[in-house]
């Protein structure tokens, strides 16, 4: 989950200033894209989205079941843990 930033921070790490949203989106469907994650990404255009979730900071993890139940929301992007984490809800029933 993320907001729009007016910034992308690719691979090379530099912020790169997005005027656009569409290019945010585009850097982040690559960054999506890059890394192989397996599970949606969703974006919003104003901190809406962010604030109905209680946002903590940027990267926010929020991780939603198949049911729409919030499991768990951390702060930052854990992969050693969330992936794991999120593998075995996808293969819940």
């Amino acid at each position: 989950m993320t907001r729009r930033l007016g910034a992308v921070a690719p691979k090379t790490g530099q912020s790169i200033k997005t005027p656009e949203f569409e290019e945010e989106l585009k850097a982040l469907t690559d960054y999506h894209r890059d890394f192989e994650l397996a599970w949606p990404v969703i974006v919003g255009e104003t901190d809406a989205i962010n604030v109905s979730y209680g946002e903590m900071g940027v990267p926010m993890t929020v991780i939603i079941d198949k049911r729409g139940i919030i499991r768990q929301i951390t702060q930052g992007y854990k992969p050693e843990h969330d992936v794991p984490f999120i593998e075995r809800l996808l293969n819940e029933k």
